[in-house]
């Protein structure tokens, strides 16, 4: 079974693990902190819409009005500008997306026109999306990036992972934040997966790493329909 790619979130240049990243052949996720990967590092660029929900207490269903006043376009735009001055382009992309939103899909589409088209852009799937729609588009975007709620990724996880192959596109299982969704992640063989969860504490570093080095063997999330 493979493993997936890595990104750790928000290591800034200088930082006592970035040459653990490198010896791994881990990336970064740059969501607030300067973008400033290496030379042929496979890096990824977050739209920060994570964050802005989260100010929200993560309230569902958020209209696109809503999302107009509470996410900052403008400072995503300087983002793309800053992430287009880096050394390399990005490995994966996370096109705009509403959190928790049965409005996301409409809201990422309005957004694909204004993105560097070069790039690869991943549609961020989560709570309340529908496969049939999903599907009708996948064919504008890389791959597809798991978002959502905790519930979302463990009843659904996989669903997607097979759409996304089948029209042979990427999945990344986003915020792999433990050793559990680590191993669902590894278990439905998504590509790539981003976390935060190796930074807390080198013990937390070391179990992370022999767990994606070695296989792993927590409990295994539930996957319905399997």
């Amino acid at each position: 079974m493979s493993r997936p790619h890595v990104l750790i979130a928000e290591v800034t240049n200088g930082s006592a693990i970035l040459p653990k990243l490198r010896e791994l052949g881990w990336g970064r996720m740059f969501s607030q902190k300067p973008i400033t990967p290496e030379m042929h590092e496979k890096w990824g660029l977050d739209n920060q819409g994570f964050l802005a929900w989260q100010e929200t207490g993560f309230q569902r269903d958020l209209t696109i009005d809503d999302w107009c006043i509470l996410w900052d376009a403008d400072a995503y735009e300087k983002r793309l500008a800053e992430a287009d001055a880096a050394l390399c382009d990005p490995f994966i992309c996370v096109a705009p997306d509403i959190p928790g939103s049965k409005f996301s899909l409409e809201w990422t589409q309005e957004w694909l026109s204004e993105l560097p088209r070069d790039w690869p852009w991943y549609l961020a799937v989560q709570d309340g999306m529908k496969q049939d729609e999903v599907e009708r588009v996948i064919h504008n975007f890389a791959g597809l990036f798991l978002g959502g709620t905790d519930r979302f990724k463990q009843r659904e996880a996989w669903r997607w992972c097979v759409l996304a192959r089948q029209h042979q596109k990427k999945f990344h299982y986003g915020r792999a934040g433990t050793p559990k969704k680590l191993q669902h992640a590894v278990n439905i063989e998504a590509d790539s997966l981003d976390s935060s969860y190796p930074l807390w504490t080198k013990p937390r570093f070391a179990d992370f790493a022999y767990l994606w080095l070695n296989g792993t063997g927590q409990e295994e999330f539930a996957m319905e329909g399997t």
